[in-house]
């Protein structure tokens, strides 16, 4: 039997004998000898046979060009099954949308041909975009009802990656929690958009959630693999739990998964936002199959950190190793460069990231440009940066320029970024509050006043500050005033205790962006009870003598917490880390590593 070539004539004989080798064998298959397959499928009764026909099904696409051919050529033979459609179906991925409407939809004219199964949707649901395997997903439910993942393991693991791939928290959720006994690819699904949404919201809730669900696998029984340790290491860089972090690491050493360059990365982040620069560095330093991804990580550490002259020798060394430069790498070594007051080398890195490295400035970088300038003092050229960009500027490079203007004592420039500000951005809590500590730094009291009234009558809520605290490898989370916590008695005490010590030391609390219509000693009593002063107190009550303190907040510090922690890390002889929303804080013998520049 010759079936080497497609336009070959196979044995009529063979085929009768035992068509199914053949039909395996055969990849494609031209018009006229699709045509004799069928006919001799049909002639012999070989087409009853499900195999037999699935086979040549998959051959449709190629030989049928006609859509409502093969419909015609699927009903050919009584009756049409779910089974043979399924066939069709792969036999058209990765377009087989269109297909899957006819057969299982139907449309105005006709009803649908046939009703799916469990085994309709799983390939159709990976060969998907997002938007189309959601409705897919979707129909699923409806079709099969909502236990089906149960009952199937492959459609199960399927929803959940089309529900992850499209960012649907709850629904992956919902699919996971009905399957019984969820093996490592489920597990995978779910925590990685878990993951995916702790990183892109920055939100502690999603980040602690992937850290029980680890637990949860582990005491299954459920081997996690390399997938399952990117999600749980970038759970413990976003909450700071370096406990879990390190344990997560060790586990990678101790099981010997592979530490490829996506493992690497991830524990390269994770150890920078947990304020341990030099495990990263470690990490970064055994890397065998460095890429561009893994450079950003450390480049971004790096910047988060403010060690900008380190940001520049490695961003320097990346290139004379010849690794892509892309945006994110640019925009790595500009906000090193921000966070170090570094602007000439700032400025020359903008000016020739197209030319040099062949990457258009995006909003981020003009953001980061003005940042730079604005917190150099150079108002009027970040003025002109924004009023001559080719793009639309946003509301955070208005926000930054606006800060920079109420620490250069600019009144007319920052009014005139508050206006576009609004324009572009008016339900925006944040910039309310921004506006009244403007005003509030300009001595405009009734301006600061009637900002945050403004607020208040449109019904706009400021987002609460609160701070991450980890006493040995367990969190405890704080909020402005917060007195839920079991040891609140003790905390409060030790404030009392800290704002002494820090008045004997001459300090004086800043108030001028606090509070401005209430009394002095009130604004006073305001700062002591801000979310990272209770963390820094409860962490003095329940952690060793002489322990580093770790705290991750969820807003910029502000100038007082900033000048007491300094005193605080002298006074009590322990080392502050804090990120804020924007960077690290290195706080050891009464000074802070930023220097004063945030």
């Amino acid at each position: 039997m010759a079936l080497m070539s497609p336009d070959a004539a196979p044995s009529l004989h063979g085929l009768a004998a035992d068509p199914l080798p053949a039909l395996r064998r055969l990849r494609a298959a031209a018009p006229r000898v699709f045509g004799q397959l069928h006919a001799l499928l049909l002639t012999s009764g070989l087409a009853l046979h499900s195999p037999n026909f699935a086979l040549l099904l998959r051959l449709a696409s190629s030989a049928v060009p006609s859509l409502s051919r093969r419909l015609q050529l699927l009903c050919s033979t009584l009756p049409p099954t779910a089974f043979l459609a399924n066939s069709l179906l792969l036999a058209h991925l990765p377009s087989a949308l269109p297909l899957y409407s006819l057969l299982f939809l139907g449309d105005a004219a006709s009803p649908p041909l046939l009703r799916p199964n469990e085994f309709t949707y799983p390939a159709l649901l990976r060969a998907s975009p997002p938007r189309a395997a959601l409705a897919l997903a979707t129909h699923s439910l409806k079709f099969l009802g909502a236990g089906a993942a149960s009952r199937d393991r492959v459609l199960g693991a399927a929803l959940l990656d089309a529900f992850a791939r499209c960012g649907r928290i709850m629904s992956c959720r919902r699919v996971f929690d009905r399957i019984v006994e969820p093996d490592l690819p489920a597990w995978n699904a779910l925590l990685t958009v878990y993951a995916r949404r702790a990183k892109d919201s920055s939100c502690a809730g999603e980040a602690a959630e992937i850290l029980d669900l680890f637990g949860r696998m582990v005491s299954s029984a459920v081997r996690p693999n390399e997938i399952t340790l990117v999600a749980v290491v970038s759970a413990c860089g976003e909450l700071g739990a370096l406990g879990h972090g390190l344990w997560a690491h060790a586990y990678v050493l101790r099981r010997r998964l592979a530490v490829n360059c996506f493992v690497a990365t991830a524990l390269v982040e994770m150890y920078t936002r947990c304020g341990r620069m030099d495990l990263a560095e470690q990490v970064f330093a055994s890397v065998d199959d460095m890429d561009t991804r893994c450079y950003n990580a450390m480049l971004q550490g790096l910047a988060f950190h403010g060690h900008g002259r380190a940001a520049l020798t490695l961003f320097e060394r990346m290139c004379a190793q010849g690794f892509l430069v892309d945006s994110v790498t640019v925009l790595a070594v500009m906000c090193a460069c921000a966070h170090a007051g570094l602007v000439d080398e700032g400025q020359c890195l903008f000016d020739r990231m197209k030319v040099q490295f062949g990457v258009t400035p995006r909003i981020e970088h003009y953001g980061c440009m003005v940042d730079i300038l604005g917190r150099a003092g150079r108002l009027d050229a970040a003025e002109k940066l924004i009023r001559g960009m080719d793009i639309q500027p946003n509301a955070a490079m208005y926000r930054s320029l606006i800060r920079a203007c109420g620490i250069h004592v600019k009144l007319e420039l920052g009014e005139r970024m508050i206006e576009e500000l609004m324009r572009v951005e008016p339900e925006q809590s944040g910039n309310y509050v921004l506006m009244s500590n403007f005003y509030a730094r300009m001595r405009l009291w009734e301006d600061a006043k009637k900002a945050r009234k403004e607020m208040k009558s449109m019904g706009i809520d400021k987002s609460p500050g609160s701070s991450l605290l980890d006493i040995d490898g367990v969190l405890h989370e704080f909020l402005m005033g917060d007195k839920t916590h079991p040891a609140s008695r003790e905390i409060y005490a030790m404030v009392q205790e800290i704002e002494a010590r820090l008045n004997e030391c001459g300090h004086r609390p800043s108030t001028t962006a606090v509070l401005f219509n209430v009394e002095e000693e009130d604004k006073a009593d305001a700062l002591s009870y801000h979310s990272e002063r209770l963390a820094i107190a409860f962490a003095l009550i329940a952690s060793s003598p002489g322990a580093t303190i770790r705290i991750i907040k969820n807003l910029r510090v502000c100038s007082d917490c900033h000048e007491s922690t300094k005193l605080v890390s002298r006074l009590y002889g322990r080392e502050i880390i804090m990120r804020d929303r924007t960077r690290f804080h290195h706080f050891r013998y009464g000074r802070c590593s930023c220097g004063d520049f945030w």
